[in-house]
């Protein structure tokens, strides 16, 4: 039986299965959690980016209503009221560094200066609006935004200060540090090179009210800072439940699966295949027929061989089903090529005691016969010893419906059984197969060759014909021969072999 090895390839792949879905689901979370925690850092990044948009925008704000309240004086003299409107507008505001009138590109008035011509070139300033730089005059090297309302062919300058802006950059940068930048010009809350639009993770935030964008570069480490920040916990919980998952799955999997189980899923799948075992005339030794044996092709176990199963599907009644199986594809192999097979050739299929009792296995057989009326074959039924068949009318009458559609009854493995002799009597017996047993032991054991010799002289006298399994040389085969044995099967004509190969070989020899 292969149960006991098959309960352990269980173990090893309800293991292997149990990991593999462990496996996937912390995949699943990795994925997952990576994906919410890039959302979130986007969305949390986004929000910031907003938010520094908004900080500058008021700050330029300042700069546009300051801007605006001195307009009337572009284009007066620089005199004391002037200049105290534009100082007045640097006290309302703590953004406000200065305030001034330019005509062309000089500047005439100042907050600061009073009247003073200062040369200035607008070409650099990003739509003629905004300009960054540091002071070079009061506070050498402070940052300094400057913002241009244009008036005609005059404007006001507005020069603000930009060390709020950086500071309050940096306080909502944290750990991702955001740039203004006007034009090509950038303003870092940290010492990090400028931010380019090639870089990969960059986004950048544009202001619809002034040309300047805040922008930003979220690059791999910071995915992973952020991740491990705030997703770690969640990331343990999919580990947890990898854990609970596949233990889960390697309980499920190992509720436990009787034999008879098995067996009934097999028969459901289709797993039980005919290997054929050419038989060879004892005259010619040209093929006459064939022996149909039952393997059970499991998906993880490989090839089965029948007695390791076939007492167990005898004792669970799956027999006779497993049975029909196997007959269906040989008709359905053979059937298309009926004319290629030569004349009287022989199927033979083995059946155990229960069948003899069941009416079903006469309508199998003559399903089988129909089906090569075109060129009528021989099908034999070798009976098996594994049960013990205690004849009665109904096994009289069902063995009487077989002959009479022209089926051979052959007893299997002849002179090991207990009720072989028994058989001979109770019904009428077409085949006597001698056991392999006996046939390995020509020219070494005097008693099988006794034994072999006795069989063929009771199978002469009550006119049977004699098959003889597990012929495996030519010294065995002469011995057989020449005592007229009929038939011969073994290896020395060819080992049992998927029915697709047999049915290639035969009919390549035709």
């Amino acid at each position: 039986m292969p149960f006991g090895l098959l309960k352990k390839r269980r173990f090893k792949y309800r293991l292997v299965r149990a990991i593999l879905v462990g496996l996937f689901c912390i995949l699943l979370g990795l994925i997952s959690t990576f994906w919410q925690t890039a959302s979130n850092l986007k969305r949390t990044t986004t929000l910031r980016m907003t938010h520094a948009r908004q900080l500058v925008e008021g700050t330029l704000d300042s700069a546009r209503h300051a801007a605006l309240a001195v307009k009337d004086n572009l284009g007066k003299p620089c005199l004391e009221p002037v200049e105290f409107q534009l100082r007045m507008q640097v006290a309302y505001s703590q953004d406000v560094r200065s305030v001034n009138l330019a005509q062309g590109n000089k500047i005439y008035c100042s907050s600061l200066y009073g009247s003073n011509l200062e040369n200035i070139s607008f070409d650099n300033y990003t739509n003629g609006m905004l300009y960054l730089m540091s002071d070079t005059r009061v506070r050498k090297g402070q940052p300094l935004i400057i913002y241009r309302m244009v008036i005609g062919n005059d404007s006001i300058v507005v020069r603000l200060y930009g060390d709020h802006i950086l500071s309050e950059l940096n306080v909502i940068s944290i750990n991702l540090p955001l740039s203004l930048a006007v034009g090509r010009q950038q303003w870092q809350t940290s010492a990090v090179p400028p931010f380019s639009s090639s870089m990969s993770g960059y986004l950048e935030l544009a202001s619809t009210r002034y040309p300047f964008r805040i922008v930003t570069v979220i690059s791999p480490a910071d995915y992973a800072h952020y991740f491990w920040i705030f997703s770690r916990f969640t990331l343990f919980a999919w580990f947890l439940l990898a854990v609970i998952v596949g233990f889960g799955v390697f309980r499920w999997s190992g509720r436990y699966i009787t034999p008879e189980h098995e067996l009934r899923q097999a028969l459901e799948l289709q797993e039980f295949i005919p290997y054929f075992q050419p038989v060879v005339s004892g005259e010619h030794t040209h093929w006459i027929g064939c022996e149909i044996l039952m393997r059970w092709s499991h998906p993880t176990l490989g090839v089965i061989p029948p007695d390791r199963f076939i007492p167990l599907a005898e004792s669970c009644n799956l027999i006779m089903p497993m049975t029909q199986m196997l007959m269906t594809q040989v008709r359905k192999q053979f059937v298309p090529l009926v004319h290629l097979l030569p004349k009287d050739f022989h199927f033979a299929f083995n059946i155990s005691a229960s069948q003899l009792k069941d009416f079903n296995l006469v309508e199998d057989c003559r399903v089988f016969i129909q089906a090569f009326s075109d060129n009528p074959v021989k099908l034999v039924l070798e009976l098996t010893e594994r049960e013990l068949l205690v004849t009665d009318g109904a096994t009289e009458r069902l063995v009487a419906e077989l002959h009479k559609l022209g089926v051979l009854i052959a007893i299997d493995d002849f002179g090991t059984g207990n009720s072989s002799l028994k058989y001979l009597q109770s019904f009428n017996v077409d085949i006597l197969k001698i056991d392999k047993s006996f046939v390995s032991n020509i020219g070494v054991d005097s008693h099988s060759v006794h034994i072999i010799d006795n069989i063929i002289d009771l199978a002469t006298r009550l006119h049977l014909q004699t098959v003889a399994e597990g012929v495996e040389n030519e010294v065995q085969a002469a011995y057989l021969k020449a005592r007229n044995v009929t038939s011969l099967q073994g290896y020395l004509y060819g080992k049992p072999i998927p029915m697709e190969d047999f049915a290639r070989q035969f009919y390549a020899s035709v």
